[in-house]
């Protein structure tokens, strides 16, 4: 439900802050949309009698109603955070080239 609170009249130039720091795991998935065939999960304190709050649930709560202009930003200190929010983007750093550019500062 704070989930659905924070979004709700949200307007473009809002800037909305989402941060939870507690357990997260993943279970199996059975909709084909993860890659790894689990979804990705937060696990509040009473998730052993309301369930564990899934990436896809998360995704349609807190990013989908966002309008155009407005922005999220979500800190997330969990195991198997980096997918939480299932955003449909992939980032792959390549850290040979960070070190390289670090090096060269130095």
């Amino acid at each position: 439900m704070a989930m659905y609170w924070l979004v709700q009249g949200c307007q473009a130039g809002d800037s909305l802050v989402f941060h939870y720091s507690g357990h997260g795991s993943q279970q199996r998935n059975y909709t084909g949309d993860e890659v790894d065939g689990f979804d990705e999960t937060l696990c509040p304190l009473d998730f052993e009698t309301q369930g564990m709050i899934v990436d896809d649930e998360i995704n349609a709560t807190l990013v989908r109603p966002l309008p155009r202009g407005a922005k999220l930003h979500a800190i997330i200190d969990a195991c198997h955070s980096g997918t939480m929010l299932d955003l449909p983007f992939l980032c792959r750093m390549d850290r040979s080239v960070a070190l390289r550019s670090f090096s060269a500062l130095c």
